[in-house]
């Protein structure tokens, strides 16, 4: 490696860290004045506020990170060209003998590389903290959730009309729904509260929900339900305490009044109370799964097109350097602070374009696909064309 090639690298990965700090303090800053009073909601003291908010950025510095580090990347190696420009190094290495494409390689090769780090942040460091990021400022892991309806393998439906409460993951004003293919009839089930006992748990039924005061809104006429729905005579077996009262302060140890039933379902209370947006946060092996599960059958689409975009993330990295170098290098007679502010604009809507058919597919009006790929296939075009303009 020559002393030029060394200089490049150095040059880019300080435009790096300089861009980083910037983008993202000026991110956390803007978010932490915006919920500040969230923040003192869950906090006694003010040393207990700046540790609390301290410890929310740490972990959220990970997500900030992949959201801006495509930006962060396309800025680094701007201000890297543009300050060889300045001062005159880039006509110094030309009179050389040094072609342009040369001497901006160090800058690519360093793109590429640090395309590697957000790929590693993707899929190891965000899925194994992806409940946490998924908490607002305000969360103490204590209160109650909202619940959304889902499907399980079985094509069981599964809702609530109250929240939930994370301690004892129990559903409140439960309602399920079985279909005629498991019970040869249509079934629904209500219950004021229904508690998830996983397939580890050491109870005489596991893997399903234990309904309290529950009842069946049409009569069975056969007992074909049998096999995912069991009414229970004790709740011998069952840990205490079960049943959570209203202000989930207190908690009862006796059954509420009518009848207890334990309903067999592989959907989880965690797939119950996760947010919609949950795919943004797991690894690509998780997302591959996730197509196949009927519990996240309402994010399939938005799921898919988040896969192809994923994939094809690093490519559009380098699709958008070659639009915005060309720009920087090739701007005969402009100013340099012109073409840099070309450069973000460009990038401003390649950004757009991207967003924009991603909310297309994400809502069907195009294929998943080619929601993710249209903006590769269109701006990977133009930065072939545009790489001709540099000057050599």
């Amino acid at each position: 490696m020559g002393i030029l090639d060394r200089q490049r690298y150095w040059a880019f990965g300080k435009a790096y860290v300089i861009c980083f700090v910037a983008l993202v303090g000026l991110y956390v800053v803007i978010d932490a004045f915006t919920n500040v009073d969230e923040f003192a909601e869950v906090s006694e003291t003010t040393l207990q506020l700046f540790s609390n908010m301290g410890w929310y950025y740490l972990i959220k510095m990970s997500m900030f990170y992949d959201r801006l580090c495509g930006v962060i990347t396309m800025m680094a190696a701007i201000f890297t060209v543009t300050w060889m420009q300045k001062n005159n190094e880039l006509l110094a290495m030309l009179a050389a003998g040094i072609s342009t494409r040369r001497v901006i390689r160090p800058v690519l090769i360093s793109s590429m590389l640090v395309s590697g780090i957000a790929v590693a942040n993707q899929e190891l460091i965000m899925p194994r903290i992806a409940e946490d990021l998924q908490k607002p400022p305000d969360d103490d892991s204590v209160r109650r959730v909202m619940v959304t309806t889902r499907h399980d393998s079985n094509d069981l439906t599964l809702s609530a009309s109250g929240q939930a409460d994370r301690r004892f993951k129990t559903l409140f004003y439960f309602s399920a729904t079985i279909p005629v293919t498991v019970a040869e009839e249509l079934l629904e089930i209500q219950a004021n509260q229904a508690r998830y006992f996983p397939p580890d748990s050491n109870t005489p039924l596991k893997d399903g929900w234990l309904l309290h005061n529950a009842r069946l809104v049409t009569p069975p006429t056969s007992d074909a339900h049998t096999n995912v729905l069991t009414k229970l005579d004790s709740l011998e077996g069952f840990p205490m305490p079960l049943i959570v009262t209203e202000d989930s302060a207190e908690y009862a140890k006796d059954a509420l009044p009518g009848d207890i039933y334990f309903l067999k379902s592989d959907l989880t209370f965690d797939a119950m109370t996760r947010s919609r947006q949950w795919y943004q946060f797991a690894d690509t092996r998780e997302l591959i799964v996730a197509l196949r599960e009927m519990h996240n059958k309402p994010e399939w689409v938005d799921i898919e097109v988040f896969l192809h975009s994923r994939m094809i993330r690093p490519l559009a990295a380098l699709a958008l350097l070659g639009i915005s170098l060309p720009i920087v290098l090739g701007g005969q007679g402009r100013n340099m602070f012109v073409n840099l502010g070309l450069s973000l604009l460009t990038s401003g809507i390649f950004y757009a374009s991207t967003f924009m058919s991603g909310y297309f597919g994400s809502n069907g009006a195009i294929p998943a696909t080619l929601a993710a790929w249209i903006p590769l296939f269109i701006f990977g075009t133009l930065a072939v064309a545009r790489w001709d303009t540099i000057r050599t």
